[in-house]
């Protein structure tokens, strides 16, 4: 690594400080600079300065103002000198060094620019770089307000740009939570990119404003930050709260975020000083992302896209390129070995050993050679079976039960929590999972604990939850185990305003998905949130309140002597008499629902109470146009007792909104046969 040149630049009493360090310095002796200069003089250079990044550049550009009172005249020979990266490395906020002018080049365009903050607070030890085949990337937007229409544009520019050369997860609209946040960022990535509001807090504090309208402060990023990513903060200046904030008062508010990523452990931040349109960040960043992942220092990039920056048609009249600052060292790497744009595969070396042009071959017995190729290439097959790795195992998933922490938990926040895990882990390839019905079905016909009919189920992770909930605030716990081990794998928390259960859930369960190891793509989770919005919560309830009471609790089977030894449930066939009478009962069932027939579904039952009986009526006067679909049936039968598993879905518009709504579940029912036939017993499983 190239290490950088460093100015130190520090306020002294009526005066500003110098000294330049260079890497390999040439005798024992250090000159040190001073240049006097007062407060209000420097105040009054960030203010000056702010207001040059925001003026149109033109003949008549004040460029020599700054240099010229802020750089002592001995110093400046030395300065021109160089030819390497610059760290600057002092505490004083809201000069932009990019933005001096030597009388030749700005700064920022003259050297591979980066900033170092002097603290007084005891330093970090570094952090350790995550490892991965491919780099990853963590793009964040968030525009709660609705007041930054660029957000959406430039999370897709941002997300395009970095797909050659990275796997990329976004994370923006309504999923971009704290909690949602948060648990990204403990993953471990190589890049982060935000576009979004800057804000500060009642208490001073400034933040990154999310989703749900918390703000991400900088000792929560500095407590869950992993690895040693580098930064790219595009806070944008409306956050301000205005738009004539002092450079020197936004630097410290951008700053002050910047810490908590560098305290953290984060390679460096490239933050901005000043208003900078989104036309600037995605020219910017498009350029600077491509270097730094093709392995040049960070500080180089970034020289570069200013570069490119400045060029561009959108810039050519506006300094605001020069905003763009690094808070790290400029002669850092991304990537020891970084990857090459192959779209998709992982390229290791970026600069290929030259061709070395082989010796003439000599006359050789052709047989021998041939003979011993053979017997490499024998060699090398046999290695490679060996070496070849196991197919990976499906994983095979449980929700179990919901629970309950305190009184306020009403039955249908446990229903709608443990439909959506089910539904949406469904909905992701590589994981198969059983209901929670079905599972529940099993442990209490066979008297087993929930561990013990995950075994015998032969799942690999049973996910359990529960939920607690006052007029306010929800909470919501996951925890992962591994049941081969028995050990606790993984945990997660929500937590958010009652109103907004419905996306707590999700969040909860695309949590679930990650914490399970599976990284769902960016289709998958667009076509989860669509449908999942707080705006269905409504007709969710009204939807769970259909399903009725849970049914009795069948009875353990007495003559068992080891659940380790069970072996009687049998999975139906569906040339089977009594599978093909259980789909012929469903079908029944959708066509009552979409017919809206309380009557009709009371035959198709057990029995029917009344408060289920009203609970429907209510459901259809809600649902105008309803159609019912069920799919992906899932059949299991033990004697006269089943359980039948399916995805129903149900398409109606909304009586409340005018909206057309799409709900979508995985549920189950527990069946029993009487007098020779098939009925409901409930669409609960026992509980």
């Amino acid at each position: 690594m190239r290490f950088a040149t460093v100015l130190s630049v520090e306020p002294a009493p009526g005066a500003l400080r110098y000294r330049l360090d260079v890497p390999d310095p040439a005798g024992p002796l250090q000159e040190e600079f001073r240049r006097p200069l007062d407060e209000g003089t420097l105040a009054a250079l960030q203010q000056s300065a702010d207001g040059l990044l925001r003026s149109v550049e033109s003949a008549a550009f004040p460029r020599v103002i700054l240099y010229r009172t802020l750089i002592p005249v001995r110093l400046r020979a030395q300065l021109k000198a160089l030819d390497g990266p610059l760290l600057v490395s002092t505490s004083l906020l809201g000069l932009p060094w990019e933005l001096l002018h030597d009388d030749d080049e700005f700064w920022g365009l003259r050297y591979a620019l980066g900033k170092r903050l002097v603290m007084s607070r005891p330093l970090p030890p570094p952090g350790t770089p995550a490892r991965h085949a491919r780099p990853r990337a963590l793009v964040i937007g968030s525009d709660p307000r609705g007041d930054l229409p660029f957000v959406g544009q430039e999370v897709e520019t941002i997300c395009e740009v970095l797909e050659p050369f990275a796997d990329v997860d976004c994370v923006t609209g309504r999923l971009a939570t704290f909690d949602t946040v948060v648990g990204y960022l403990s993953a471990g990535f190589d890049l982060i990119h935000y576009c979004g509001h800057v804000v500060v807090g009642a208490d001073g504090s400034p933040a990154l404003l999310l989703a749900d309208e918390q703000g991400l402060s900088a000792s929560a990023i500095e407590a869950n930050v992993a690895g040693r990513p580098l930064v790219f903060l595009n806070g944008c200046a409306s956050a301000r709260g205005t738009t004539d904030a002092p450079s020197g008062r936004w630097e410290a508010t951008v700053a002050s975020v910047a810490y908590g990523f560098l305290f953290g452990g984060a390679l460096g931040v490239v933050g901005t000083l000043c208003d900078v349109s989104d036309r600037h960040a995605s020219v910017l960043a498009e350029e600077f992302y491509r270097r730094a992942l093709e392995g040049e220092p960070v500080g180089e990039a970034l020289r570069a896209a200013r570069g490119r920056c400045r060029a561009h048609p959108a810039s050519a009249s506006s300094p605001a390129w020069l905003s763009f600052v690094l808070y790290g060292n400029p002669a850092q790497v991304l990537l020891p070995e970084a990857p090459a744009a192959t779209g998709g595969a992982t390229v290791t070396a970026l600069h290929p050993a030259p061709l070395v042009a082989a010796p003439a071959p000599t006359a050789r017995p052709r047989l021998r050679w041939t003979v011993l190729a053979l017997l490499v290439v024998a060699a090398v097959a046999g290695f490679l079976a060996v070496r070849q790795p196991a197919p990976r195992p499906p994983l095979v998933v449980g929700v179990m039960e919901v629970r309950a922490r305190g009184r306020g938990v009403p039955d249908w926040m446990r229903d709608i929590a443990r439909d959506g895990l089910n539904t949406i882990l469904n909905k992701i390839g590589g994981i198969q999972v059983y209901s929670r019905q079905k599972i529940d079905f099993v442990r209490h016909k066979r008297g087993l604990s929930e561990i013990e009919a995950a075994e015998a189920l032969g799942m690999t992770k049973m996910v359990s939850t529960s939920v607690a909930a006052d007029d306010v605030q929800v909470t919501l716990d996951l925890e992962v185990v591994d049941i081969a081990t028995g050990l606790l794998d993984a945990s997660a928390r929500i937590q958010g305003p009652r109103d907004q259960f419905m996306e707590l859930g999700t969040q909860l369960a695309l949590r679930a998905v990650r914490l399970l190891g599976v990284e769902p793509t960016g289709a998958q989770v667009a076509a989860i949130l669509a449908d999942r919005g707080n705006e269905t919560l409504r007709a969710y309830q009204l939807f769970s309140e259909t399903l009725g009471e849970a049914p009795p609790t069948p009875q353990a089977t007495p003559e068992r002597t080891s659940w380790r030894a069970w072996t009687a449930v049998a999975w139906a066939q569906e040339d089977d008499p009594d599978d093909a009478a259980i789909r012929q009962l469903l079908t029944r069932y959708a066509t009552a629902l979409q017919t809206k027939s309380v009557e009709q579904l009371a035959t198709l039952q057990v029995e029917m109470g009344e408060r289920q009986r009203a609970s429907l009526q209510r459901y259809f006067d809600n649902a105008g146009e309803l159609q019912v679909r069920l799919s992906d049936i899932d059949v299991l039968v033990e004697g006269d007792e089943a359980v039948a598993t399916f995805t129903r879905e149900d398409l109606f518009v909304d009586g409340g909104t005018g909206r057309r709504m799409r709900l979508e579940v995985r549920t189950s029912g527990i069946l029993a046969k009487r007098d020779g036939g098939w009925k409901i017993v409930g669409l609960r499983g026992p509980s």
